[in-house]
């Protein structure tokens, strides 16, 4: 695949869909300092993924207090009705495939994710555009996650590249992402 002249990204206009088999796995390849080149793959959060998701999220305390990656599927009027019950929301979720995430797999364990999805999946935090007077996207990036085990090894970066492929394989279109601007401000590894 070829990226942008220059940039180190991807072109993901000009994805290969071949590199797609049955299974839904991508390869994604990272590096870490100095350490040797890491393979992880990519697939997607489905039915027959959920397990593996549950698994990591479980080794996290159900990740920032239970959340289960829940936050931005639900309204605010919703939040209330769902309180302790995030992880059956997510699984209710997935396997209504109403939730999408690249889960990024180092061997058998899933190390990180990235979430994504539309908006009509991802609803929470979107009053800005009704402000802005923009058209929503196609497509929502939410949520990171990258296993306390794995931080500083190009993990999130794999798992950021296989949504986009993802997308591109499901049609594609715009995408948002909403980044934090960690100047001079402390932040937790957890949140980048």
């Amino acid at each position: 695949m070829d990226g942008y002249e220059g940039s180190g990204y991807p072109n993901y206009e000009k994805l290969d869909l071949s590199l797609l088999d049955s299974k839904r796995d991508l390869p994604s390849h990272t590096s870490r300092g100095r350490q040797p080149k890491a393979r992880f793959l990519i697939k997607e959060l489905g039915g027959g993924t959920w397990p593996d998701f549950a698994r990591i999220v479980e080794k996290h305390n159900g990740v920032w207090g239970g959340c289960w990656c829940v936050a931005f599927h639900l309204k605010r009027s919703e939040e209330k009705q769902w309180t302790g019950k995030h992880r059956a929301l997510k699984e209710k979720l997935v396997r209504a495939n109403q939730s999408h995430a690249a889960l990024v797999y180092n061997g058998a364990d899933v190390v990180a994710w990235c979430q994504f999805g539309p908006p009509v999946e991802l609803q929470g935090g979107m009053s800005g555009y009704g402000k802005l007077d923009e058209a929503p996207p196609d497509w929502r990036i939410t949520c990171f996650f990258v296993d306390r085990d794995h931080r500083r090894e190009g993990v999130a970066k794999a798992a950021l590249e296989g949504a986009l492929r993802i997308i591109a394989a499901k049609g594609g279109g715009t995408v948002d992402g909403y980044p934090i601007d960690t100047r001079g401000k402390p932040y937790s590894s957890s949140f980048l």
